[in-house]
């Protein structure tokens, strides 16, 4: 793979309801030429089989099979990736090296959006019915807590007004702690 300027992919993971979608959607408008993958949109490919990612280690590792084939053909094209998906460390560590045997431009961000647990079931509670995680989101967060996880990759915003997102976004751009 030839990249001819540094390309970025920014890993945007945390909890059900915390803020990923918005603000990876957010941070992909922030880029002349980048693209987003929703890896919920990936995972729900299987149609024939389909069980939940919590449920089935094959269906995750297919899933992140997916994410890092789509990010490699849109570092190829020189687009910034943002990645929107629930991704723990282990997802990660391996998603990284596949990327970097890939080639020498790139830079990964793995950032882990955090709330506190009564925040994020309000956060929750806004979405759609039909999106609303309610207990899974409570789960989500004790995994996570599970997870030997740096300190580092973690970005807490429960105290940060949904009005704030610019800034948000410009800490997950320039601070090099959610350098992977």
């Amino acid at each position: 793979m030839w990249v001819k300027k540094l390309v970025k992919i920014y890993i945007i993971s945390g909890p059900a309801g915390v803020g990923k979608s918005t603000t990876a959607k957010k941070l992909a408008e922030q880029f002349d030429h980048s693209a987003y993958i929703e890896g919920d949109l990936i995972n729900h490919m299987v149609i024939g089989g389909y069980l939940p990612p919590w449920e089935s280690e094959e269906l995750q590792s297919l899933v992140w099979q997916n994410i890092a084939d789509l990010s490699t053909n849109f570092i190829q094209a020189n687009k910034n990736v943002i990645i929107d998906y629930v991704a723990f460390p282990e997802e990660a560590e391996k998603f990284s090296q596949k990327i970097y045997s890939e080639g020498k431009n790139i830079e990964i961000r793995y950032v882990v959006l955090w709330v506190k647990s009564d925040e994020l079931l309000r956060r929750d509670a806004l979405r759609i019915k039909e999106h609303q995680m309610g207990a899974r989101s409570i789960e989500l967060i004790k995994e996570f807590e599970s997870k030997e996880i740096e300190n580092r990759f973690f970005y807490n915003t429960t105290n940060i007004p949904q009005s704030d997102l610019d800034n948000i976004i410009q800490n997950i751009r320039t601070n090099p702690k959610f350098k992977y």
